[in-house]
């Protein structure tokens, strides 16, 4: 296998397995691999039998930021153990979300007891702080892994000065949700595959009503985290997500017209008053917990990941429906995630992780699994999985040219495969999810002195590493 230089910005094909969902959602092929079937799967149509050698029992530690409750990932590792009867895998939820996840790796080193596995949302930044283990040895050694033919891209954004480091954990694409009941209520149309953020902020005041407790916009921070951070580059502001020019080496979230377009999304709460953050919602007696609202039917709109499919189809009680997320001024683009699962490089058990991260990532039955768990695109043109991707139930009833158009658009996350992306990542979402959306500071405010500083430590790291 040759490992090449890591490509920094992808954008997602994948609309090709999408475009057929229309046809194929009434096939059979939805059903998963479950967990108590034999322990076995096929690649190419044969049988790839399950080790049959006797080995110690081994427990690895899986570090994540879903909970032990989502049984569809649950079946990821209860399959895996069948397959492997003497890995145990004790899946571990770290709830403060992914920037505390090297804290967990650190304190679980310190402990004596290290994770073997975990998911993160800074690729660069997690390796050359020293918690990665290069993965290059591992598929120079391994002939199953080298057969799997995962489509450009999905290797090469993890690969760090020639190297691999990491494997997708998923294969994620956002988008915006909306109501139909509301929308059918305040007489709107739904949306089209090229409607523009103007429309969204048009039909949200429209679907405003305090009167009733409707408010267009969901309360929840991701709008700002990931909606605001994609404006400028769509009005043409930025030359690249999260406010950074087009080699990220730099933020441009003090220029005019970027903070601009941030104070147009901060107008959302403080002016026209169609989305509350959790202190207005207080005020008005109304759920202070985050997308709260838009499970209970009161928002019209709501910005999430394609895993939220399933548990939106099993868990709201009204009509709802999907859209790309919308154009700017310039253009249109929607973000997606291919976030890097690790293996630690302080992991007492290599070999058992290593299969770990293969059977997630470079199998048919965990790939197969991964789809089940909700929304996720596939990473190979493999038929086998892009049938069963086509017939799954869970897009059943959506509308499948919206799917095909968000993934035609989604590009990757800068910050997650940039070098300093933790410090840039957290610069933003500090206001993203505090400051601007919590605590109302104008983006005047709170950005130049923060870009000056970022900068700085930007060039610094730029200067050391490159």
């Amino acid at each position: 296998m040759v490992i090449k230089k890591a490509r920094p910005f992808m954008a997602f094909s994948i609309f090709m397995f999408l475009a057929m969902i229309i046809t194929a959602c009434g096939g059979d092929g939805g059903t998963g691999t479950s967990p108590s079937s034999s322990p076995s799967s096929t690649v190419d149509g044969e049988s790839t039998a399950s080790p049959e050698k006797s080995k110690d029992p081994v427990t690895i530690k899986v570090a994540t930021w879903v909970g032990k409750d989502n049984e569809l990932f649950q079946a990821i590792p209860k399959a895996f153990t069948s397959k492997y009867p003497h890995i145990t895998v004790d899946w571990i939820f770290v709830d403060k979300g992914p920037g505390a996840v090297h804290d967990a790796v650190t304190q679980s080193i310190a402990a004596g007891d290290p994770i073997d596995v975990f998911w993160h949302n800074s690729f660069v930044d997690t390796v050359i702080n020293d918690f990665a283990e290069n993965l290059t040895p591992y598929i120079a050694d391994d002939a199953e892994f080298q057969e799997y033919e995962f489509l450009p891209g999905y290797l090469e954004t993890f690969q760090w000065q020639g190297d691999q480091y990491a494997l997708s954990r998923g294969n994620d694409v956002f988008l915006v949700y909306y109501n139909k009941d509301l929308l059918s209520k305040y007489g709107l149309e739904a949306p089209g595959n090229e409607w523009t953020w103007e429309e969204l902020k048009e039909m949200a005041k429209a679907a405003t009503n305090p009167a009733e407790n409707h408010y267009g916009i969901s309360n929840h921070a991701l709008w700002f985290q990931y909606g605001s951070t994609v404006l400028p580059y769509v009005n043409g502001h930025a030359d690249n997500f999260n406010m950074l020019n087009a080699d990220m080496t730099q933020s441009v979230a003090d220029q005019p017209e970027v903070l601009s377009d941030l104070q147009w999304m901060l107008d959302w709460v403080t002016k026209d008053q169609i989305m509350l953050n959790p202190q207005r919602a207080k005020e008005k007696g109304l759920p202070e917990a985050q997308a709260t609202m838009w499970a209970n039917g009161q928002s019209l709109f709501t910005l999430h990941v394609s895993p939220s499919i399933p548990g939106f189809k099993s868990s709201l009680g009204f009509d709802w429906d999907v859209a790309p997320m919308p154009k700017g001024t310039e253009k249109q683009a929607g973000m997606s995630f291919i976030n890097p699962m690790f293996m630690t490089k302080a992991s007492k058990h290599k070999e058992e992780a290593w299969e770990f991260m293969k059977f997630w990532a470079a199998t048919i039955e965990g790939q197969k699994l991964l789809i089940d768990a909700g929304g996720t695109f596939p990473n190979t043109d493999n038929p086998e999985i892009v049938e069963y991707f086509k017939n799954h139930p869970q897009f059943e009833g959506l509308n499948s040219e919206a799917l095909v158009h968000a993934t035609n658009i989604a590009m990757i996350d800068p910050t997650i495969v940039m070098l300093g992306g933790s410090v840039n990542g957290d610069m933003v979402i500090q206001w993203t999810n505090s400051q601007g959306y919590g605590a109302e500071v104008s983006p005047y405010d709170y950005f130049p002195p923060a870009v000056e500083k970022v900068n700085q430590e930007l060039k610094e790291l730029q200067d050391k590493y490159n």
